[in-house]
């Protein structure tokens, strides 16, 4: 008597299949992790730099670093608003703003998008109304952010008393300061 055969695969040579397939999808995962972070540190430089660009065109323009002497704004705030144009040396609020130095892809919108009809009046004591409007337009909060949602972290006076400005991302785990500060990305 002589067995049939049946033309197939057995459970074991496919479970070996779904394995090795498997193994390559978890590889070709941990390689495109790896790139995708390589790309996002180096958007992050990019943009450090045309943040310290943006911030340089405006101290020649305007005699000193973006600053809200007032401190009615965070530092990430007067920064934003001193790029969009609506912060002046002074640490007043301008209306209609200057002329804005950063490229449109940075901002994150296009200030074309201004009328300046609707710009709502107000004084620099109440900064929220231009806050609030700001992120009506924008449909978020006024800040420039990083490939990981985290604003830019801008310091003008500095708070280690050295000269200029600091400028810096926190890096992929948001956190900055202490054990956090080793993944921390500053301009090159």
């Amino acid at each position: 008597m002589s067995r049939l055969r049946h033309k197939g695969y057995s459970l074991i040579e496919l479970l070996v299949t779904i394995a090795i397939i498997a193994v390559l999808l978890a590889l070709l995962l941990v390689g495109f992790s790896f790139v995708q972070k390589k790309q996002k540190i180096k958007q992050t430089h990019l943009e450090l730099s045309a943040l310290q660009v943006g911030i340089t065109s405006y101290r020649q323009d305007f005699g000193d670093f973006p600053h809200c002497p007032k401190e009615i704004c965070t530092p990430a705030e007067c920064l934003f608003l001193s790029m969009i144009g609506f912060h002046n040396a002074v640490g007043g609020l301008e209306v209609p703003p200057h002329r804005v130095s950063l490229p449109v892809r940075l901002l994150g919108f296009d200030p074309a998008i201004f009328d300046e009809a609707e710009i709502p009046s107000f004084s620099h004591n109440d900064g929220n109304a231009l806050k609030i409007w700001l992120s009506d337009i924008l449909n978020k909060d006024p800040g420039f952010l990083d490939p990981w949602g985290n604003e830019y972290q801008y310091e003008y006076p500095r708070e280690d008393n050295n000269l200029g400005y600091q400028l810096f991302s926190m890096g992929p785990n948001g956190q900055t300061g202490g054990k956090f500060s080793d993944d921390d990305i500053y301009p090159m």
